[in-house]
């Protein structure tokens, strides 16, 4: 067989410029004996009269079933840090849909948008809550190995002001946002869910302003709700905080074990900023959670309903934190009844139906 006769520097340079597949359609179309320089123009290339912004590469997309789930969307960029991503999972149709947002947990330093817990294959969790008649994004956003409170914050609201300006484009039902978090990724959804377009936390400059970061709903899974209860006996610790503290849930809001900035523990704190607008809330909570004890749940509880916030708590006997039970059998029946209690009131909340 004859080799291709492409030669000249500058020529191979013009074809390692192109997207892979179109270098490969010109090699394709290019006779093996001929040199590049003796064709004609090439048909495959139009140039425009003026500048163009739209990308006509499709993005990378995977299928799970029935549902379409395109990863590794940016939807934020802030100076000196990584790209925000977030991974978006959308069943087939073209009416609008509500939209869940998925938090990790991780003691707010690990974890990412494509696990939580002990869930052997989350993607396809998320993928069946498409299922039903949702969009859905798991989002990553900075760890405290990277940035300080209120960076994570930050990063969840542009999330949801990213998602509502690209609503159409996605899909999305803009007035039927909720968001959903497990551990550390519960008390960040409690905190964008309780202070939904509150000036406070308004950064100058944010991407989207124009866009509402209020959700319609909240989720929240063995989430750690107030702070002062969490941190009290790492913060009475007499023992010396290491020279350099760059990570870890305390380094997170800038605390060591000899304290913590003035007002942050209040601020940081979701049960602080509960009031009667708040969304409908569900929170679930394993008994035997001894790393974040259910008085968490229980103590929001109180405060929503004492606010007039229609509210719901289910305690799942037994079990500890991550739904572990003391024997497999029992972990995946808490597993089972989490999710399903989950996937049903967020249906019944938005009173749509899956098709």
């Amino acid at each position: 067989m004859k080799s291709s006769s492409i030669s000249n520097p500058g020529e191979i340079a013009m074809l390692n410029n192109r997207p892979a597949a179109l270098t490969l359609a010109l090699l394709l179309t290019l006779p093996l004996s001929a040199p590049l320089s003796a064709r004609s123009a090439d048909p495959l290339i139009d140039v425009s009269a003026g500048n163009v912004d739209t990308d006509h590469l499709p993005q990378a997309a995977v299928r799970l079933g029935n549902v379409t789930v395109t990863p590794d969307i940016t939807y934020s960029i802030a100076s000196g840090y990584r790209p925000m991503l977030l991974d978006l999972y959308r069943s087939e149709g073209k009416a609008l849909r509500p939209l869940v947002i998925f938090l990790h947990g991780g003691s707010w330093s690990s974890g990412s948008k494509r696990t939580t817990a002990n869930f052997t294959n989350f993607p396809e969790v998320l993928a069946s809550l498409a299922r039903r008649g949702f969009v859905v994004a798991s989002v990553d956003y900075r760890l405290s190995g990277e940035a300080q409170w209120t960076a994570a914050l930050d990063d969840i609201k542009s999330s949801i002001r990213f998602l509502r300006a690209h609503a159409k484009q996605y899909g999305i039902d803009p007035e039927h946002v909720a968001i959903w978090g497990a551990s550390s990724g519960a008390h960040l959804a409690a905190l964008a869910a309780f202070t939904g377009d509150d000036l406070d936390f308004e950064k100058p400059g944010m991407e989207h302003a124009g866009q509402s970061d209020r959700v319609q709903a909240l989720v929240g899974w063995y989430g750690p709700y107030e702070l002062g209860d969490l941190f009290s006996q790492n913060l009475t610790s007499t023992a010396q905080p290491p020279a350099t503290t760059t990570s870890g849930p305390l380094a997170f809001f800038g605390c060591t074990v000899q304290g913590c900035p003035p007002g942050v523990i209040g601020q940081a704190s979701p049960v602080t900023h509960v009031d009667a607008g708040d969304p409908p809330t569900l929170l679930i909570h394993g008994t035997a959670d001894t790393t974040v004890p259910a008085t968490h749940s229980r103590k929001l509880q109180e405060r929503l309903k004492a606010a007039g916030v229609n509210s719901k708590l289910i305690l799942i006997d037994g079990v500890s934190h991550d739904w572990i039970g003391k024997e497999p059998q029992s972990t995946q029946k808490a597993y089972r009844q989490a999710v399903t209690a989950t996937f049903d009131w967020l249906e019944q909340t938005f009173c749509k139906k899956g098709d």
